[in-house]
């Protein structure tokens, strides 16, 4: 048995125990920085699935990262852990969820360092990782309760053949909308794309989850300017990582 002692690291996110523990396991893919810590790398998505943590890659490839030893939302989650290596060189994962005022007070700890060749440098490199990895959770777990949508604006069908489409009259009702979208709350910001001429973007932040089809709606059929063919979108979801400072709809 090594003699390394566990990882314990803490992190205090915006949100109650059962949205933090929905966030940490539900929405894994959102968070985890896969690009840069997984087996298959950029592209691919990790999910807990059937009592397991799966990585999946674009070519259909998967490999296992660990197995839930514990699930007891919101409160408690444990896992073996071994991405990259087989399962019977697991370490060892469990994180609790515990209320504190109106946020919740998420602590990991990761133990059973014996499973690794060096113990001392698998535990060096992890405490250098999992800081970063749950500073990508509390992020997002901050924007977890908001949609944020980025609309992807481009010269319609009905657009002018010549001449700039903001000189065109009906490119007013853009802005109406955009006018609309500021007085509800949703407007982060909005501008033209400056290397390519009549293409813009919108972000929008709409109050709860799961709000994507209602951003499509107000994107396709509120704004007047892309009903009629002037405009055409393409609606995006976007999940902000890093802000400079902490948003609010009152300040968006």
């Amino acid at each position: 048995m090594s003699n390394v002692l566990p990882i314990r690291r803490e992190v205090l996110v915006d949100a109650d125990p059962g949205m933090a523990f929905d966030v940490f396991t539900a929405r894994i893919a959102r968070w985890w920085p896969l690009a840069e810590l997984s087996v298959y790398g950029a592209g691919t998505t990790v999910a807990f699935e059937g009592g397991q943590i799966v990585e999946r890659a674009p070519d259909g490839a998967t490999a296992l990262w660990g197995t839930v030893t514990r699930w007891e939302p919101p409160g408690a989650l444990a896992f073996s852990w071994h991405p990259g290596r087989s399962a019977d060189r697991a370490s060892h994962v469990q994180v609790t969820f515990a209320a504190a005022g109106g946020q919740t007070l998420v602590t990991l700890e990761h133990a059973g360092w014996e499973a690794f060749d060096d113990p001392a440098a698998a535990r060096a490199e992890y405490d250098h990782g999992w800081p970063a990895v749950l500073d990508r959770y509390r992020e997002c777990v901050g924007g977890a309760g908001d949609t944020w949508v980025a609309l992807m604006h481009r010269p319609g069908p009905a657009a002018p053949a010549t001449g700039p489409v903001v000189e065109d009259p009906r490119f007013a009702e853009h802005v109406a909308f955009l006018t609309r979208m500021r007085d509800a709350g949703y407007l982060v910001a909005a501008g033209p794309m400056g290397d390519r001429p009549g293409e813009g973007m919108t972000i929008l932040r709409l109050p709860g989850p799961d709000q994507l089809a209602t951003a499509t709606r107000l994107a396709t059929e509120d704004d007047a300017s892309v009903a009629g063919g002037l405009l055409a979108v393409t609606v995006r979801w976007w999940q902000p990582m890093m802000t400079a400072e902490p948003w609010s709809l009152a300040a968006a």
